[in-house]
């Protein structure tokens, strides 16, 4: 005997990783926004605030994404990440969080030109509450040293300790980038790149992260201030293109 029955997974107390792909002209119009400030040498460096053991961190003004019509694809994007963790965080008012309106900011955006041996470290990102990763160019890697660990080179690790049930959660999780991935994740979601190895071919591995910042409409207009320095959520900031 069988039963149609309505099931819920109910999990509030962990934020999850948001993963999709470019659609195609995204991709396209990033990797050209990257090629034009990589190949300016006045291009302002972002490195000095960031975690990773890396050369090349370039700043991505946010100008050019408005120009070249993507800043809108990203704020709908992060609409959509908060969403999706706001029903999992709250699943008794999801319509409520369906019917809000959320207000979305992005704060600074920046490009990592990632060469054979570099890599991030353990780390968290700062002064914000969602952090974000994209590849637009992945080279031909050698596979890990040791067979039963073939995921590790050149991989993105995201480590939480939300559960200690390992028979039903797995603590860390690895993805080996292919071009055109994009994910999105909480700012205090512990992450890290493992290096990589090249015998052939162009060795760069490019990929652009931002930062951003959300508000409700409901607390906007009580007058609520998002706490994050040089965060000013407004309207006309989460509009799409």
């Amino acid at each position: 005997k069988t039963y149609e029955m309505k099931i819920e997974m109910i999990q509030p107390w962990s934020v999850p990783v948001f993963k999709t792909t470019l659609p195609p002209d995204v991709l396209q119009t990033m990797i050209e926004i990257s090629d034009h400030i990589i190949a300016d040498k006045d291009t302002e460096s972002w490195g000095p605030n960031l975690a990773g053991q890396i050369e090349k961190e370039l700043k991505v003004e946010h100008k050019i994404l408005e120009q070249t019509g993507v800043m809108g694809f990203f704020m709908g994007a992060i609409r959509q990440f908060v969403i999706m963790c706001k029903c999992q965080q709250m699943p008794d008012s999801i319509a409520a969080i369906q019917r809000e309106e959320w207000y979305t900011q992005m704060l600074t955006m920046w490009i990592i030109s990632q060469q054979p041996g570099e890599y991030n470290p353990m780390h968290i990102h700062t002064q914000c509450t969602i952090s974000s990763v994209m590849y637009l160019k992945v080279p031909k890697m050698l596979p890990s040293r040791k067979e039963h660990r073939p995921g590790d080179d050149g991989s993105i690790l995201f480590c939480s300790n939300a559960s200690r049930d390992v028979d039903f959660s797995n603590p860390n999780v690895t993805y080996r980038p292919a071009v055109g991935d994009f994910f999105m994740f909480g700012a205090q979601q512990q992450h890290a790149v493992y290096p990589f190895r090249c015998e052939e071919g162009d060795p760069e591995r490019r990929s652009i992260s931002f930062n951003a910042v959300f508000q409700s409409k409901t607390d906007h207009d009580k007058g609520n201030k998002v706490n994050i320095d040089n965060a000013v959520v407004k309207p006309g900031d989460s509009r799409p293109s």
